[in-house]
């Protein structure tokens, strides 16, 4: 008969005329289907064993008849000593170490394998992301994996996906270790072992004191007992250990009937053979079982120079540094290489003649439960409530005051969405989470912190009653399907704007109340990006740290991919800075192809902007957790993982726009008396229309970036609702698939406003009759389809997803339904097919409204303000700048609006700038570069000051510093020259130093030699004082000091522009800002420069980029621009033709890019 080799666990006896002679035969032994696992065949079957009469072993194989139709493969024995020529010749079977191929067989494995994977998301000791491991392991023909991370837990979401996708059982595992290097591989059986998995790994990581302690102050370490972990939290875990003594350890604390779960490891791939002799031997004294494992890592080998890079990363050292270590048993551990994936014949073929390391990891195979993130319930925050009070009584009540305080008298249309709404969030079980977010943000106003919730939760009235959102869901039509809606598979969350400087009280207060055991941060995965490649190479390279800045300057923070121009090699091709570094040109390519390699590698966890998750029990038994830098326990499940686990994310987000306008209303009051109701601001106004419609937005939330500030031109933006509409179109989408420029021309007049339906006559009002937000998306499914708004809310996320992945037969399964749908509506198919493209070419760019009415309406609130409040709003800008301008362009920005700013002052200045009763700015002491706080705090503890060797005496500023102060204008109100100033402090300061602390008597102030005639430094020379301790010209445009220079050459202000459209011309100014974005022909660069006049905006296309970019790293000062005004509906820019630096003499007037001061400690 035809028979195929394959795994059974049943055996029967051979009858008598079948046996063999040899002392220990194998045996043929006939046998029905296991009925467990039936044959594919469904023919009889026989087993191939190895034993003595009537004590036959374990089955060796299986023997299937094969159906001639199957595909034959090949197989290696796993016996050293191969069958037996008689069994071999009889069913064609090959020896020891062959291989066959006989169309009459199909063999398969054995027994089940399991291959053990470490990905890079172990954090610099892994190699490739774990899906692509998946990937190729499935390719290779395993069907069970066990993905084990050096204590991370964090990739088992993206291993899960993966392993679905190719049709693998996975299994929970981790690599956990302690402070003497000893570790195991704990694997989860079941779920409640993956909770004790999870716990196990965060208790690792909580503690302190080694490399392990996530970023923790290792002077106050918390020991780790490895073993004692095990004892306490470990019973559903199988052990994979390496040394023999721990595994001693374990069998003596947890009892003899822990050894079917302790494992020793045999690792052929990695160790050296005297290891596994001892692992061999202590199997057999501890009565333990062994089972093949390793540390699988590597799509295709790579060289030792890179592994000692990646570890010389991970060490904070340098490659010829870990190479002498590695070379020195003594220097310490090393991260063990890691192996490439084998296949599953060579595996069998590596342990063929161990086959009980192969049966062990079988059994675990068997018996352990796959990871499942499918069958997970959602997790809600508890909430306390009152006795006899209900959680969803409690939201009622709540909402219903939140509606008489928002509305004075509840309109019948809000009292319906309210029961709606109510009846969605109680049937999914939302009703708590929405309770704890009312409550996060009631202690918010409760303490003073300006908090505004925005994205999707903005469509719902519940959250607009408890004050989560300030946009009014029915005014502003927003869709609660959008939001929330019973056929809705992932689980939405409430993002929660917060005062930056106010987050993390209430960060702390959601710890405190719901419980610090309970509750954790987000983490996110924080990778190499272009220059922190470089600069880690660079270090493991041994660059000085000068070296090392430099270098990195010359690169951009980010690019848009990584390959052609993006590349680092291709960046600092022909780069002076580069050439300059002491380095063989081998050396040097080198250290760019490491650089290249490192690029895009995760480096280390980090804190979640925002993100937090409230569990209802424990959360180390739902997610791993660790403490970060800060102190903050987060999850190892980022972002898009969270999820798969239940937990509902709720974000609280520090943002600086709320708190300037918290500012400005606070500014208002102390000035006027009177508080303004930032909720009262009305959403039209022709002042701050015209401010819009002129781009003056500088410093306005959402709308000073470039680009939007010439769509608010372009499309005439004049009250709130068009600022939102400005916010959904200036996405990328919008603008490449031409629905911005679209938008604008229609809101010129100069393209009709026709719907794409007459059915959808209302958009002709609301934008233009396009298609702008996802929810119009929903509305023409609705109306086309007769379905409801949920299922266009899904129809919509299936388009999205269907582009994304370009699947054309998904694209086409939902055209087709779509078209029957609305012919079934008495739409006729050709009418119905120009639908579904209108639906399909706008459903690429669409934007959530919700979303883009929380931001637009903030935006509006800021441009408002701007215009009516400029003092208290540039104040604010000032007090909580992080904008995309540095500093000295919001001082041009005020002086072009009048607004004083003044220089810091001993006397006047406060800890942050403050607005003077004359409604001028002043600067804070701690503006000034090189301030020391105990400097700042002595003297508000010490003035009002004398003189300033009153000053002096009695504060504690050190003599470098108060020159600085000096020269920067601090001590102009003693109404002393400040060259004068300097040759009293420089004189008298030794004196002064030795009588510091004492009274003041007057008699060293007194005793003053005014030294020589001194000159007075000229007004350009204090403006470069300014701009060097500053960071801006406060006293002047430094572009005034250039005004014949500019006249000389031709040049023309920013203010002329407008009138030279279609002209060539020459313009000067500084540079306030540059980007640059990825074409197919290259990269292409835009400049904003300014003068004491305004901001032009300036393109340089893909021929001059590079040129261009070189003058920007290479010079300092005002640049010179020559190309052609464009205009382009109304808004103009400089199409550049050459870009120069501006040809001055002696020194250079442009301050840093960067806004503000750091002060010193």
């Amino acid at each position: 008969p035809m028979w195929t080799p394959c795994w059974c666990p049943r055996l029967r006896r051979l009858p008598p005329a079948d046996r063999t002679r040899p002392a220990i035969p194998w045996i043929v032994l006939p046998t029905p289907p296991a009925s467990d696992r039936p044959t594919s065949s469904g023919l009889p079957v026989a087993t191939v064993s190895r034993g003595r009469e009537g004590t036959p072993s374990r089955p060796l194989f299986l023997l299937e008849p094969t159906p001639s139709s199957r595909t034959p493969t090949s197989i290696v024995t796993e016996r050293r000593n191969g069958l037996p020529p008689w069994l071999a010749n009889r069913c064609s079977l090959p020896c020891c170490g062959s291989s066959f191929s006989d169309p009459r067989f199909v063999v398969t494995a054995s027994r089940p394998l399991l291959l053990s994977l470490r990905s890079w998301g172990s954090m610099l000791r892994g190699l490739e992301p774990i899906s692509r491991l998946i990937d190729e392991a499935a390719g290779q023909g395993w069907r069970s994996i066990v993905v084990a991370e050096y204590l991370d837990l964090g990739t088992i979401v993206e291993a899960a996906r993966a392993a679905k996708r190719s049709e693998l059982k996975l299994l929970a595992a981790a690599e956990v270790d302690d402070r003497c290097g000893r570790s195991v591989v704990a694997i989860a059986c079941d779920r409640a072992g993956q909770e004790e998995l999870n716990q196990l790994v965060s208790r690792r990581c909580l503690a302190r004191g080694d490399d392990a302690s996530c970023g923790q102050n290792p002077s106050q370490p918390e020991p780790f007992d490895l073993v004692e972990s095990l004892c306490n939290g470990g019973r559903s875990l199988s052990l994979l250990v390496r040394d023999p003594m721990l595994a001693r350890q374990l069998i003596d604390r947890l009892g003899p009937r822990s050894r079917s779960r302790i494992l020793l490891e045999i690792d052929r791939l990695r160790d050296p053979i005297a290891r596994e002799h001892r692992a061999l031997d202590a199997a057999e004294q501890l009565g333990l079982a062994v089972i093949a494992s390793s540390r699988i890592g590597m799509l295709q080998p790579v060289t030792r120079e890179r592994l000692d890079l990646l570890e010389s990363v991970r060490c904070v050292s340098t490659v010829d540094r870990i190479a002498r270590d590695r070379k020195n048993p003594c220097a310490g551990s090393i991260s063990p290489i890691l192996a490439p994936i084998p296949t599953p014949d060579r595996w069998q073929r590596l342990y063929r003649d161990l086959p009980a390391a192969l049966e062990s990891a079988a059994r675990i195979e068997r018996e352990a439960m796959a990871v499942d993130f499918c069958s997970r319930r959602t997790i809600f925050p508890p909430f306390p409530v009152a006795a006899g009070q209900t959680p969803f009584g409690l939201l009622y009540e709540q909402c219903h005051r939140g509606l008489l305080r928002r509305y004075g008298s509840v309109s019948r249309a809000a009292l319906e969405r309210l029961a709606t709404e109510l009846h969605v969030i109680d049937t999914m079980g939302f009703v708590p989470y929405f309770l704890v977010v009312g409550d996060i943000v009631s202690e918010a106003h409760r303490l003073g912190i300006e908090c505004a919730g925005r994205g999707s939760g903005a469509a719902s009235i519940v959250s607009y009653a408890l004050g989560i959102t300030q946009v009014d869901p029915i005014a502003h039509r927003l869709r609660f399907e959008r939001f929330l809606h019973p056929d809705r598979k992932d689980l939405p969350d409430i993002d929660i704007d917060l005062c930056w400087q106010g987050r993390d009280r209430i960060i702390d207060h959601v710890y405190r109340r719901y419980g610090e055991d309970r509750t954790a941060m987000i983490c996110t995965r924080t990778a190499l990006q272009i220059r922190s490649a470089l600069r880690e190479a660079a270090r493991a390279h041994g660059l000085s740290p000068g070296d090392v800045d430099r270098l990195s300057r010359r690169l951009p923070h980010r690019t848009d991919g990584t390959s052609g121009g993006d590349s680092i090699a291709e960046l600092l091709s022909g780069d002076p800075a580069l050439a300059a570094i002491s380095m063989s040109p081998a050396k040097r390519r080198e250290l760019l192809e490491d650089a290249q390699w490192l690029r895009g590698r995760p480096h280390h966890r980090s804190i979640h902007p925002g993100g937090i998750c409230i569990a209802d029990r424990p959360i180390d038994q739902i997610t791993a957790v660790e403490r970060a830098a800060r102190g903050i326990i987060i999850t190892q499940f980022d972002m898009y993982s969270i999820e798969e686990t239940g937990l509902i994310k709720i974000d609280l987000l520090g943002n600086r726009c709320v708190s300037e306008i918290g500012t400005v209303r606070d500014l208002i009051e102390q000035r006027s008396g009177k508080r303004l109701d930032i909720a009262a601001i009305p959403e039209h106004c022709d002042r701050t229309a015209r401010l819009l419609q002129r781009g003056d937005t500088l410093g306005c939330f959402q709308l000073e970036s470039p680009a939007m500030r010439s769509l608010l031109v372009q499309m005439k933006a004049g009250n709130a609702q068009e600022t939102i509409q400005a916010v959904a179109l200036i996405r990328p989408g919008p603008s490449a698939g031409g629905l911005k420029d679209a938008f604008c021309r229609r809101a010129r007049g100069l393209e009709a406003p026709d719907p794409p339906h007459p059915a959808l006559a209302s958009l002709r009002g609301q934008q233009r009759g396009l298609l702008l937000y996802e929810e119009n998306l929903m509305e023409l499914v609705a109306l086309v389809t007769g379905a409801s708004l949920a299922a266009g809310d899904l129809l919509r996320r299936a388009l999205a997803r269907a582009v994304r992945s370009d699947s054309r037969a998904e694209l086409q399964r939902l055209e087709d339904q779509f078209i029957a749908d609305a012919i079934g509506q008495g739409f006729g198919a050709g009418e119905a097919r120009q639908l579904w493209q209108q639906l399909q070419h706008f459903g690429r760019y669409s934007f959530n409204k919700a979303h883009a009415a929380s931001y637009g309406l903030l935006a509006w609130r800021s441009a408002w303000l701007k215009t009516h409040h400029p003092a208290e709003f540039l104040c604010a800008l000032f007090r909580h700048h992080a904008g995309m301008y540095p500093f000295a362009a919001f001082v041009g920005e005020a002086r072009r609006l009048g607004v004083p700013l003044r220089l810091p002052c001993v006397e006047r200045s406060a800890d942050t700038f403050i607005l003077e009763p004359d409604g001028a700015i002043r600067m804070p002491l701690a503006m000034i570069l090189g301030s020391r706080q105990t400097s700042i705090e002595s003297v508000f503890a010490a003035r009002p000051f004398d003189s300033p060797e009153d000053l002096m005496r009695r504060t504690r500023i050190g003599m470098s510093e108060l020159k600085e102060w000096i020269l920067a204008g601090a001590l102009d109100h003693f109404e002393i020259p400040r060259t004068r100033l300097l040759w009293r402090t420089h004189t008298r300061y030794r004196q002064l130093d030795a009588t510091r602390g004492q009274a003041t008597t007057g008699d060293l102030a007194g005793v003053v030699d005014e030294g020589p005639p001194l000159v007075e430094l000229s007004p350009r020379k204090l403006l470069e004082q300014e701009i060097r301790l500053l960071g801006a010209g406060i006293s002047a445009h430094p572009m005034q000091f250039h005004r014949d220079l500019r006249q000389r050459l031709g040049c023309i202000t920013t203010r002329e522009v407008p009138r030279r459209a279609g002209t060539t011309i020459r313009i000067s100014g500084l540079r306030i800002a540059s980007r640059h974005h990825r074409i197919q022909r290259g990269a292409m660069g835009f400049i904003t420069i300014e003068d004491e006049y305004g901001t032009c905006e300036v393109t340089c296309f893909s021929s001059i980029w590079p040129r261009v970019r070189r003058v920007l790293l290479d010079g300092s000062g005002p640049l010179l621009v020559e190309g052609k005004v464009e205009e382009r509906l109304g808004a103009m820019s400089v199409i550049a033709h050459s870009v120069s630096m501006l040809p001055i003499e002696g020194q250079t007037t442009e301050g840093p890019q960067q806004p503000g001061r750091a002060v010193h400690q």
